[in-house]
């Protein structure tokens, strides 16, 4: 595992070196939340600049392009973005993000040219690498046993508010373990568990400490598990308890 983190991290910064060496700009594959934060680990390490996006704001997998100091030319991301529709309605199935990421790797699709995939009212949208475009929208006609229609839809033109379920919580204090513990319903050591193995990750970034202080508008994110942003009060309970507040993205 060391030496996969230290490969990772030597890419990192050769594609840097390599886009301002050539004044070009390098982009790597979408990265999860694990390789984003081990990307954040060497950025001061990096010879240029760099910017990262998921196609859209709210995107948790991101691709890094990294942007020479002497850029003189218009660059995009090469993502775009796909909407799979049921070919016939009356008969589709409720698809999971399993059963699309299933179907979509079975074609030969490696997970890293893919980035997040949304369960929209008008269908689900996936975002992708620009090189596997068309040979999705060709081959892609199936998803378990629902026939779908796959096209291309364009970034600049798509918008996403993420839906929540809101809630609330009262605990004894804001450390991560006691709040990861009151929203997933555990008992704290499993939090910690959680924690301790690398799982938890606050704005992007691994939080292997139970005591870190989560604070107001932190996003949450626990790998197998979900998504949360924290909305910290002042307001405690007559035993000395604290309220607070917090979202799951649905």
């Amino acid at each position: 595992m060391d030496q996969e983190i230290q490969y990772m991290k030597k890419r990192f910064i050769d594609l840097s070196k390599r886009a301002e060496s050539k004044s070009i700009v390098t982009f790597t594959n979408f990265l999860n939340l694990n390789e984003l934060n081990i990307f954040s680990q060497i950025t001061k390490e990096l010879y240029c600049s760099y910017q990262v996006s998921g196609g859209y704001e709210h995107a948790e997998r991101q691709m890094v392009a990294f942007l020479p100091d002497a850029l003189y030319y218009v660059w995009e991301y090469p993502i775009h973005a796909l909407r799979f529709t049921p070919s016939h309605p009356k008969f589709a199935e409720a698809l999971t993000h399993r059963d699309v990421l299933g179907a979509l790797m079975n074609l030969g699709i490696r997970r890293e040219m893919l980035g997040d995939i949304l369960f929209l009212s008008d269908g689900i949208v996936v975002f992708c690498i620009d090189s596997v475009t068309d040979y999705l929208i060709q081959h892609c006609c199936k998803i378990r046993h629902t026939n779908v229609t796959v096209e291309q839809i364009l970034i600049t033109d798509f918008q996403y508010q993420p839906r929540f379920i809101e809630k609330d919580g009262i605990v004894s204090s804001l450390r991560l373990d006691t709040i990861l513990a009151d929203i997933c319903k555990l008992p704290r050591s499993a939090a910690q568990k959680i924690i301790s193995e690398g799982n938890a990750f606050i704005n992007s970034k691994k939080i292997q400490q139970n005591d870190y202080n989560c604070q107001n508008g932190d996003i949450l994110s626990v790998r197998h598990v979900g998504k949360f942003q924290i909305e910290t009060t002042d307001k405690v309970t007559k035993k000395g308890r604290i309220r607070y507040h917090y979202k799951i993205y649905a």
